[in-house]
C-alpha cells in the first residue's frame, strides 16, 4: 500500500472540519503531525505501518485539508478535536503517535482520556510545565540553529509580521537546520507544506500552536497530576532530542521507554522513516 491508497475523510468536530487520511487493517493508530508539516508527513511511514494497524493521520485544526479558525490553539482543545473524530470512527481504544507539537495533543489526549489511548509515542517534543519553557531562554550559545523560534512566537502578531510573505525562507531554515544532512524534505513535499502555510490564516494559526504555552503549562501541570498508565515511548533524533524528550516526560508517564533514531535530526519521519516504523511497529504490536 502506498500513502497516495489512503483514503480521504472529513469530519465535523467542535465547530470546524477536521481533515484525515486513513487506510490499512487491524487496531487503530492514529499518527498526529507536527509544525511546519501537517498529515503528508507521514507518507513513508503509514504505509509500513498499515501493514498491520488501520492508521489514521489527521490534519490538525490550522494544517493541511483542516479549518483554520481563529483560536483554540491550546492542545486540551486540539486533543477534543482528535477525540471526536475518534468517536465518529467508531473507535473505543486506540494507539496514538505524535510528532513534534502534535506530541503535545497527543499528551493531553492520553492524558484526558486515559480509557481511550492503550499505548502512547511521543517524539521530538518536551511538555510545557515540564522543561519545554527553559528551551525559551536565550544563552550565549544560541545561533541560527537555535530554537530562538520558540520564544518569538510566543508573540504571535509579531511572528506573522516577520515572516509573512517569507514563508519560503521560514520553511528554507527549519528544513535546513532543523535535519541530520541538510536535505531532509524533498523539493515536491517542501513546495506542498509552502502552499499549505501560504493558505489565508495558515501561518498564523502555526505560529499560534507556540503561542499557546503558557495555557499549554497551565493545563499540563493539571493533568499531570495523575501521571500516565500506559506504555509510553519516548522518541529523539540522534542530531536532535535524543534522550531528551524520555527525560522531559519522566515527571508526567510511569512506564517509559526511551528510543533514539540514528542519523536523523528533527526530521524523523523523513531521515529515517524506516526504522522509525520498525520502532513504532515493535512497540504498539508488543
Amino acid at each position: 500500500m502506498i500513502f497516495q491508497d489512503f483514503k480521504h475523510g472529513k469530519a465535523n468536530v467542535n465547530g470546524i472540519r477536521i481533515h484525515y487520511r486513513i487506510g490499512g487493517s487491524g487496531q487503530p493508530l492514529l499518527l498526529i503531525h507536527g509544525w511546519p508539516q501537517h498529515s503528508l508527513m507521514w507518507h513513508t511511514i503509514a504505509p509500513i505501518l498499515a501493514e498491520h494497524f488501520t492508521v489514521i493521520t489527521p490534519d490538525l485544526r490550522g494544517a493541511g485539508g483542516s479549518s483554520i479558525p481563529i483560536n483554540g490553539y491550546d492542545k486540551k482543545t486540539m486533543a477534543g478535536d482528535i477525540y471526536e473524530l475518534i468517536k465518529q470512527l467508531g473507535y473505543d481504544k486506540v494507539f496514538v503517535a505524535g510528532y513534534d507539537l502534535g506530541s503535545g495533543v497527543a499528551y493531553s489526549l492520553a492524558a484526558m482520556y486515559p480509557e481511550l489511548v492503550e499505548k502512547l509515542a511521543v517524539m521530538e517534543f518536551g511538555l510545557p510545565g515540564f522543561g519545554y519553557e527553559t528551551l525559551l531562554t536565550a544563552t550565549p550559545e544560541w545561533n541560527a540553529g537555535s530554537n530562538w523560534h520558540l520564544s518569538f512566537f510566543t508573540v504571535p502578531q509579531v511572528a506573522e509580521f516577520a515572516f509573512t510573505g517569507k514563508e519560503r525562507e521560514l520553511l528554507t531554515w527549519f528544513f535546513w537546520h532543523l535535519s541530520h544532512n541538510e536535505s531532509a524534505v524533498n523539493n515536491e513535499h517542501f513546495e506542498e507544506y509552502l502552499k499549505q502555510i501560504t493558505k489565508p490564516g495558515a501561518l498564523r494559526a502555526g505560529i499560534e500552536y507556540y503561542a499557546a504555552v503558557w495555557i499549554d503549562k497551565a493545563n499540563n501541570e493539571v493533568l499531570a497530576k495523575n501521571k500516565l498508565i500506559m506504555p509510553l515511548l519516548a522518541v529523539g533524533g540522534e542530531s536532535s532530542s535524543a534522550q531528551y524528550v524520555s527525560m522531559l516526560f519522566q515527571p508526567v508517564a510511569k512506564d517509559i521507554t526511551a528510543c533514539i533514531v540514528p542519523e536523523a535530526g528533527h526530521w524523523l519521519g523523513d531521515e529515517n522513516p524506516v526504522f522509525l516504523a520498525d520502532q513504532l511497529n515493535n512497540f504498539f504490536k508488543s
